[in-house]
């Protein structure tokens, strides 16, 4: 870990600019518009037609009917009545071969209403023609009045809470805001922030009663059976955040530290045998990112021998990795990704089982350079639950004392449990916490992870403890601006 580590990226960069794309003889145009409206946002001009769904019976003129903010708070990722009955309509409407997703794993990315089942993504394309058309008349619908007037009537029925589409967010609880920006997606009109700004999907969220398809006034829909479907090739795209800061606009070029996240382990297919190659994606690397760093365990080998992980099995596309006789050993490494994903090849002569966690990620054409240090204490405390400790990094040790030389630090952190088990986490101060898997603090017993953090206002990292903890928290190295 003492060597610099370093991989160029596989893409080439491009300036910043407005960005038109053209689908036949229509050119997507981006906006800054913003607003109420009954229906999408900035209709587009000259587009094919599309269907609407049917009419859905009208909700009783005296039933009040009000949609409340309701955040996931638990994880249970089933497709519920209401997403089902959604997703039925959709397809139903405009074809069985729509792309829709509901469920989402509780361990990818933050808050989501998609780890509680009540979530739909339904990938329509704005820069697509026909598939703007659809997408807009299925709005101008759910959002126009209902087949008895009531302004909103579908969105009600349905409990819509809210909707992410082109560069805006529609919230069912403040329906008199309209359509505002989303996430700073105006200036962001090149196709790479496409899946970040809603322009390739749409998201929609419901409440629980929606959820639950029940509708005021009457009994309980059928449920719909859930249909097959394959998994997404790429994680589902994250909805905005409500009440809680904006995530990280990682879509920007430069390197992302994330703590620590279970990108890969090999154990869920079994060991990988001599020879085999594996593409997979990496848990917590956006699509758009160039390398990743990446700390790769070997364990259970036959013999020694070596790995290569990156976007081929070459040693200009890959890095590689020394595979240990039967014990375990971690290496960390800076790899090439392509759309999120990996290539691993296992060594030529052993069986060998493989976990990646991934620290961060770099986007943009800039290599990232990771530099190995002795390590050095940053930080030895206890923390209660909920507690924050703000401490210096940048010039700690041999870490430089300029921002212009140093972006995030590599830590080794043991924790040492209290009778609870939690997590342990490190992020900028002036930034968020990522809501990764970062550091394990045990129920009892000790635990040591690396992860990475980048380094906030004056050089300031923040350490959080969710459980009763004992930490002690040294610095293993840092990337490189």
């Amino acid at each position: 870990m003492g060597a610099v580590l370093a991989a160029s990226s596989v893409l080439a960069s491009s300036l910043i600019a407005p960005a038109l794309a053209t689908q036949g003889q229509v050119i997507w145009q981006p906006t800054t518009w913003t607003g109420p409206a009954a229906g999408p946002p900035v209709p587009g001009e000259g587009l094919p037609a599309a269907p609407v769904p049917a009419p859905l019976p009208p909700l009783p003129p005296d039933v009040p009917v009000t949609i409340e903010y309701e955040p996931q708070t638990t994880c249970e990722d089933s497709p519920k009545p209401g997403a089902l009955r959604l997703e039925q309509i959709i397809k139903s409407t405009y074809g069985a071969n729509q792309y829709t997703w509901i469920p989402r794993d509780c361990d990818k990315g933050g808050r989501s209403e998609h780890k509680e089942g009540r979530a739909i993504d339904w990938m329509v394309d704005v820069r697509d023609p026909q598939q703007r058309a659809t997408a807009e008349a299925f709005l101008g619908w759910l959002l126009g009045p209902d087949a008895g007037g009531r302004p909103y009537g579908n969105a009600l029925q349905l409990g819509i809470m809210y909707i992410g589409w082109h560069d805006r967010f529609w919230r069912g609880y403040s329906m008199d805001r309209g359509w505002t920006e989303l996430k700073g997606c105006f200036s962001k009109t090149r196709e790479k922030y496409d899946n970040y700004c809603h322009r390739n999907h749409i998201h929609i969220s419901l409440t629980w009663a929606g959820a639950r398809a029940e509708v005021p006034g009457y009994p309980v829909a059928p449920v719909p059976t859930p249909p097959g479907q394959p998994a997404p090739e790429q994680p589902a795209p994250e909805e905005p955040a409500h009440e809680q800061p904006p995530p990280p606009e990682a879509a920007e070029d430069g390197f992302y530290g994330i703590g620590s996240e279970l990108g890969y382990e090999s154990s869920t297919l079994g060991a990988m045998q001599p020879n085999e190659v594996r593409t997979v994606g990496l848990n917590g690397v956006i699509a758009q990112a160039t390398t990743a760093l990446v700390a790769v365990t070997t364990r259970a080998a036959e013999r020694k021998g070596r790995l290569r992980i990156g976007v081929g099995t070459e040693k200009t596309n890959s890095a590689g990795v020394k595979v240990r006789k039967r014990g375990a050993r971690t290496t960390m490494r800076v790899v090439p990704v392509s759309g999120g994903a990996v290539q691993i090849k296992a060594p030529k002569k052993t069986p060998v089982q493989v976990r990646v966690d991934v620290l961060g990620y770099a986007v943009g054409a800039e290599p990232t350079n990771a530099v190995g240090l002795p390590p050095t204490r940053l930080y030895r405390g206890r923390l209660s639950a909920g507690e924050v400790a703000v401490v210096k990094a940048r010039g700690v040790g041999r870490v430089p004392k300029k921002k212009k030389k140093v972006t995030a630090v590599i830590l080794q952190v043991t924790t040492t449990g209290k009778g609870e088990a939690g997590r342990f986490a490190a992020y900028a101060v002036g930034g968020v916490d990522r809501g990764t898997t970062s550091a394990l603090i045990p129920a009892e017993g000790r635990h040591t992870s690396l992860l990475v953090a980048d380094i906030g206002d004056k050089g300031l990292i923040a350490l959080a403890a969710s459980a009763k903890s004992k930490a002690t928290v040294k610095i293993v190295g840092y990337i490189r601006r």
